[in-house]
């Protein structure tokens, strides 16, 4: 029994005590401005803020993790403005004990060896399943190495395909590339149940196998997803060390004293945001992305890091083994927003395959709605939230020519909506899955045509 529940997450520790995330709604285009202002200097100072969602348009909300001993001066700053808010989490590190307490009672119940989808799995756990469904389906499921993390980890992908006498087109999915974001990599391992599962089905419309290969990628931030899990839940980037950056002085300088406070957060010691190091307008990115401290820190040139190399390399073998044009789909599951997103996000403006992605998207989404009710927000991302530079799904797009290149965020809506983000409660993980996979089910089918000879849909 003691077995059955080790491995339960540490991160938090009581870390989170008295942080309460706030829902902030701007009504004007100053007070968006003056939101990003708040959030880009939001490092140079002793109060300890965490963006969950970025500064993007007039009437929707943004929510803050703030530090207690902020909160106060923080309010006054957004009351001087005149603009809306209020608590929607109360105390955070309450949520943290919450997710703990439904995994450990869960496992209470469960030999060590057993696998249960209703729960977050640390990643000795993931591989523990990842290496049961490649010795279990030998014949369908192999691994592919992409690379190694900064701390010694390997980033694998897992390859699904049945045999066939003529060479498929390739779907790629990767999950977990922000390490908090704890429901996506359940998402891409229900994927690879159900590639399976249907593999027997005498339904050719069932088994996608069928008609393609898959490449998925389960937890694309090994180092980050650990440590979230070991020593702070709610850290995003990988955990590669940084030296000798420095921040500018903040224009807000009554937060909590002097400036320059954060320099001591492993926030500014260690980590870049893999989703903002890929090469597309890298050095043109807008808001403080070259900024250490802040959690969408993109690294020192593009590429630099083994996670978004490992993508590049996984990329590079699709093509060298299926054809260049033959990769169908690249898709990398987020978490949270309910949102499924098409290229650009690192500009304005439409992409000259806008059509196709509108089409593919409202399929995709009416097929997902179709499993819970679960409703998804669709569109180019710098439409749907805001602009960001380096992101995987500009770069496939662009530099990869991909043509169906797509980001999902899962569940929930978040804070300004009462729920909970990151924090997404355990008894959902598996709905989530579900309607994430009925939508990527039908992405597929849809793109189908222009990749399979004859098909008949």
């Amino acid at each position: 029994m003691l077995a059955s529940v080790q491995g339960l997450p540490a991160g938090g520790g009581g870390q989170y005590r008295g942080y309460q995330v706030l829902s902030i709604t701007p009504d004007t285009a100053d007070q968006v401005s003056w939101l990003a202002m708040m959030k880009d200097n939001s490092s140079d100072t002793e109060c300890n803020t965490d963006w969950w969602s970025e500064p993007s348009k007039p009437g929707v909300s943004v929510a803050v993790s703030i530090a207690p001993e902020c909160l106060d001066s923080i309010e006054d700053l957004v009351k001087e403005t005149g603009m809306d808010y209020n608590v929607t989490i109360v105390d955070l590190e309450n949520l943290i004990e919450e997710e703990k307490s439904y995994r450990f009672l869960v496992l209470l119940h469960k030999a060590a060896e057993d696998w249960t989808p209703e729960i977050y799995h640390n990643l000795r756990e993931i591989e523990r399943r990842t290496d049961w469904l490649v010795s279990t389906y030998s014949h369908l499921v192999s691994r592919q190495n992409l690379g190694t993390t900064h701390e010694g980890r390997k980033i694998e992908a897992l390859v699904v395909r049945e045999e066939a006498s003529v060479t498929k087109p390739v779907i790629w999915l990767d999950c977990g590339i922000h390490a908090r974001e704890w429901v996506s990599p359940p998402a891409c391992l229900h994927a690879i149940d159900k590639l399976i599962e249907n593999s027997n089905s005498v339904d050719p419309r069932e088994n996608l196998l069928a008609v393609y290969d898959f490449y998925i990628l389960p937890v694309a931030n090994p180092d980050g997803y650990v440590y979230s899990w070991e020593s702070d839940r709610m850290w995003r980037k990988n955990r590669r060390p940084i030296s000798g950056e420095q921040t500018q002085a903040s224009v807000f300088p009554g937060w909590g004293g002097s400036l320059g406070g954060q320099q001591a957060n492993s926030k500014c010691d260690y980590g870049v945001d893999p989703n903002r190091n890929f090469p597309t307008n890298f050095y043109q990115s807008a808001g403080r992305d070259f900024d250490p401290c802040r959690e969408s820190y993109h690294g020192d040139s593009p590429l630099s890091e083994p996670e978004s190399q490992a993508i590049q390399r996984g990329v590079q073998i699709m093509k060298e083994k299926h054809g260049e044009g033959n990769i169908a789909a690249f898709v990398s599951i987020h978490a949270y927003s309910q949102f499924w997103m098409s290229p650009y996000g690192y500009k304005e403006g439409h992409s000259k395959d806008y059509d196709d992605h509108m089409r593919v998207m409202k399929t995709s989404v009416e097929d997902l709605a179709s499993v819970h009710g679960t409703q998804f927000t669709y569109g180019p991302i710098s439409e749907v939230i805001y602009i960001a530079s380096g992101s995987s799904v500009d770069w496939a797009y662009q530099n990869e020519g991909i043509k169906y290149s797509f980001g999902l965020e899962l569940r929930d809506r978040g804070p300004r909506h009462g729920q909970r983000g990151f924090l997404l409660p355990q008894s959902q993980i598996v709905p989530t899955a579900e309607e994430a996979w009925a939508g990527l089910n039908a992405m597929a089918w849809a793109i189908a045509p222009e990749f399979v000879t004859n098909f008949s849909g």
